[in-house]
C-alpha cells in the first residue's frame, strides 16, 4: 500500500480478503501497537477499536492498547466500555509517541479531534468522515469511505474476511456503533450499513444493549441540558444553542441531535466551552443542509470543522479571549447556517418564568 499523502476518499482496491491482507501487512511489525480513537470516543469509534483489536490478536497474535486522548464522558459510552468489557483508556500524547505501530479508527491524523498529528506516519487509518481538502497525512494502509454511515460497518467487513468468531459482546458493540452513528439507519446509511445492522441485531445481547442505552445520568447532564435550552436561538429553520460550561464534550453533539427534533427545524447547531476551546456540533435533516461544508466555512481561519452532509463537528481555540471568540463564532454560525434571518430566543419569558408547579413566578 502506498505511503503517500491521503485525504478525502481512499479505499484500497481488491477483494475483502486482499484488503485484509494489506491491513495485516501494515501492522505486522515488532513493538507496541496502539489503536487510537478521537479524544472523546463515541460508540462507533469504540466498536471499531474492539473489532480491530480482535482481528490483530487473532491473525497476528498482537495485544493492542486501545486509547483516546480526552475523556469518555457520556454515560452511555462509559456503560458500553464497562458492560461489553472494551479495554479502552486515556493515552497522553507523550505515551502515544512511544508506540511502534499506530492505528487510527473513526478519525484521521491532523483532524484536531485526536492526538495523532498529520506529520506522523501511521500504520493504519480506517474512517468514514470526509476530511477538509487541505488535510493531508501519511499511512501505510488507509481505507476511507464517506459513503458508509458508520466506520464499524467497514471493520465488520474486515472481521468477516478474517473469519474471526464474533462473540456476543463484540456483536453488541458493533450493532450499537452502527445504530448510534446512523440513528437506526435513518441518517446517511447505505446498503452495507443495512446488511451489517441486520446481521448483528440477531447476534447482539439485547439485555446488555438496553443497559447501555438507558445508563444512569449524572446531575450535571440535566444542568447542561437546561443551559442549552435557555440559550437557544432560532433563525429561520435553524436552531442554535450554547452551553457556557460544558463538562462533557459529548453533550454538545447530544444537544444538537435533540434540537433537530423540534418541529419546523431543519438544522441545529450547538457549541460549548470545554477548557480553553470551543467545540461545535451541527446536524441537518437532509443532505441538502451540508452540515460539514457550512461548519467548515464558519470556522475558516479560526478553527477546524468537518464530517458529513447531515452531521458535523468542529472546534476552535479561545486564545485567552473567550468573550470575543464566542461572539465571533456565534456570528459565523448564523452567517453560514441562517443567512438573511434574524435570530430570536426560542424560549420567551413566559416559557422560562414558571415555578415548580407550572405557575408563573
Amino acid at each position: 500500500m502506498s505511503t503517500g499523502p491521503h485525504s478525502q476518499t481512499h479505499s484500497p482496491p481488491g477483494t475483502p480478503e486482499e484488503r485484509l491482507h494489506a491491513l495485516l501487512r501494515a501492522c505486522d511489525r515488532r513493538g507496541r501497537t496502539a489503536i487510537l480513537l478521537q479524544d472523546n470516543p463515541d460508540p462507533d469509534a469504540l466498536a471499531c477499536a474492539a473489532v480491530l483489536r480482535e482481528i490483530l490478536y487473532a491473525c497476528l497474535g498482537k495485544r493492542c492498547t486501545i486509547g483516546y486522548g480526552g475523556i469518555c464522558g457520556r454515560a452511555e459510552n462509559r456503560a458500553m466500555i464497562d458492560i461489553l468489557k472494551i479495554p479502552a483508556r486515556h493515552v497522553s500524547r507523550e505515551e502515544a509517541a512511544r508506540f511502534d505501530v499506530v492505528c487510527l479508527v473513526d478519525a484521521q491524523p491532523g483532524f484536531g479531534n485526536n492526538i495523532v498529528s498529520a506529520e506522523r506516519r501511521v500504520a493504519v487509518v480506517i474512517d468514514h468522515h470526509l476530511a477538509p481538502k487541505r488535510c493531508k497525512w501519511h499511512a501505510v494502509f488507509a481505507d476511507i469511505r464517506p459513503h458508509y454511515g458508520a466506520a464499524t460497518t467497514i471493520l465488520h467487513e474486515y472481521l468477516l474476511a478474517a473469519g474471526v468468531p464474533i462473540s456476543r459482546n463484540l456483536a453488541t458493540a458493533m450493532f450499537y456503533g452502527i445504530q448510534s452513528d446512523t440513528q437506526d439507519l435513518g441518517r446517511e446509511s447505505g446498503p452495507a450499513d443495512v446488511r451489517a445492522y441486520q446481521e448483528l441485531f440477531l447476534q447482539a445481547d439485547k439485555r446488555k444493549l438496553a443497559r447501555i442505552q438507558h445508563a444512569p445520568l449524572p446531575r450535571d447532564y440535566f444542568r447542561m441540558l437546561v443551559d442549552s435550552l435557555q440559550t437557544c436561538e432560532i433563525a429561520g429553520t435553524t436552531l442554535v444553542s450554547f452551553i457556557p460550561r460544558c463538562l462533557n464534550r459529548d453533550m454538545i453533539a447530544e444537544v444538537a441531535d435533540r434540537l433537530l427534533r423540534l418541529e419546523g427545524v431543519t438544522t441545529a447547531v450547538c457549541y460549548g466551552v470545554c477548557g480553553d476551546r470551543v467545540y461545535l456540533s451541527a446536524r441537518a435533516r437532509s443532505p441538502r443542509g451540508n452540515a460539514a461544508g457550512r461548519l467548515h466555512n464558519a470556522l475558516r481561519g479560526i478553527g477546524d470543522g468537518g464530517g458529513h452532509l447531515t452531521m458535523a463537528g468542529g472546534q476552535a481555540p479561545l486564545n485567552g479571549h473567550a468573550e470575543k471568540r464566542l461572539a465571533q463564532i456565534r456570528a459565523r454560525i448564523f452567517e453560514y447556517f441562517a443567512p438573511h434571518h434574524t435570530p430570536r430566543p426560542l424560549l420567551t419569558p413566559e416559557h422560562a418564568g414558571t415555578g415548580r408547579n407550572g405557575i408563573k413566578a
